[in-house]
């Protein structure tokens, strides 16, 4: 067993490694995808600290990737494939290592060794167009960029690896069981590049079409939905520069009108427990209180309001100039400032979901230069800062970002 202090430079899925510089090992056989041939009924734990992570995972880390999917596929499936596919143990105790590491502040970051030992199979695997169909190789990319996503320095290595699976495999998303689950998450990841990044979305959405997230109606269903949605708007409003008429007209208000469509017949308890009418027009030193039922409905009606907030600024109304463009733009600043707002109380109302806490952190970060208000201001540091220490994300780039918005 490699040390859990073991430290040295971890290779990323993007790179090109020559046969002799890992084992000769198939990306089919036991020790990268395939199981194990000698099966024991037993956890794949080897000591009280992998089996610390191991549960520290499933508690901590599986409720915020399973947050819109109904059967939980990455709490009850996932840790029981890692018993017979080390690809997925070690993406497992990667993820679990850094995140407990994080979030309880420990001296040293053991993650890293897990991270390498599965890295070594997956880059193989990367050259093999067969490994693309397996969902165990998806699951340990998926949770590998769910690793980088909280380090320090996320330089989106694995983001690109899951794009090159999906986009190879024209239904991944309409397969059901792990493998839909699992394209969900890697949709949400590369919708966090995109809109923090502001660059185009390098996944293709046709692949989503016909998910049974489109014929199902629980709340689960209905949020991812609205994920979908927001995608679309991504893909448009980023889309390569030669395409310069990406989001016209009649594309903005056919977006517009599927979002408010989605509002409009949600059902009736995806919805606020209670919100004030006036709930995110003003800052009045706390954010909106907006407990839900479930997390998943905070979720959904976050997105809801990302979309809200990207279909405002490219409103064909943006290019209006003189006075008419003013009150346009005041307009416009101001209904930008609401949904930032209620987005945060989503997140702060439903902290017990880590996943609600995320999305106030990926529109400060690129819509942050709307937030004027100095007391305002100093609420969004707040809000940033408690991350880390309630769900492990890690927000010093974010708060530089904001910072520089907002002394431009």
């Amino acid at each position: 067993m490699i040390s859990p202090g073991h430290k040295h430079s971890s290779p990323s899925l993007s790179q090109k490694r020559s046969p002799n510089d890992i084992n000769h090992i198939s990306p089919f056989s036991n020790s990268a995808f395939s199981a194990n041939s000698s099966l024991s009924l037993s956890w794949p734990v080897k000591d009280p600290f992998e089996a610390r992570l191991l549960h520290h995972y499933i508690v901590a880390c599986s409720d915020w990737i399973d947050v819109c999917d109904s059967r939980r596929h990455f709490t009850r499936e996932v840790p029981k494939r890692a018993a017979h596919f080390p690809v997925i143990l070690n993406a497992i105790l990667g993820l679990a290592s850094r995140h407990l590491w994080l979030i309880e502040k420990l001296e040293e970051d053991h993650s890293q060794p897990y991270v390498d030992q599965c890295l070594q199979s997956l880059i193989i695997a990367l050259e093999d167009p067969l490994a693309h169909w397996d969902e165990n190789f998806l699951v340990a990319v998926i949770l590998l960029r769910l690793h980088e996503e909280i380090g320090e320095d996320d330089e989106q290595c694995h983001h690109f690896g899951t794009a090159r699976i999906l986009n190879s495999i024209s239904s991944f998303a309409a397969d059901g069981g792990l493998r839909e689950s699992a394209s969900w998450v890697s949709l949400r990841q590369h919708i966090y590049v995109s809109l923090t990044k502001q660059q185009p979305f390098n996944l293709s959405l046709d692949n989503y079409k016909h998910s049974c997230v489109f014929r199902e109606y629980d709340d689960e269903a209905w949020a991812n939905r609205i994920v979908y949605q927001f995608a679309l708007i991504l893909q448009h409003v980023f889309e390569d520069a030669e395409h310069t008429n990406a989001l016209s007209r009649e594309k903005w208000t056919e977006l517009n009108a599927d979002t408010d469509e989605w509002y409009r017949t949600k059902p009736w308890s995806f919805a606020p427990l209670y919100s004030d009418p006036k709930a995110g027009d003003s800052f009045d030193g706390s954010w909106p209180a907006l407990p839900t039922s479930q997390g998943v409905v905070a979720i959904g009606l976050q997105y809801y309001h990302l979309c809200k907030i990207l279909l405002t600024i490219y409103s064909p109304n943006a290019s209006l100039v003189g006075l008419a463009g003013l009150r346009a733009r005041k307009s416009t600043d101001a209904a930008i400032r609401k949904h930032i707002r209620i987005i945060i109380g989503y997140g702060v109302s439903n902290s017990h979901c880590s996943n609600v806490m995320f999305q106030g952190s990926h529109i400060l970060s690129a819509c942050g230069a709307y937030i004027v208000d100095k007391a305002e201001q100093q609420a969004c540091v707040e809000y940033l800062t408690s991350l880390q220490r309630l769900i492990g994300w890690r927000t010093d780039k974010v708060l530089a970002e904001v910072r520089e918005q907002w002394a431009s």
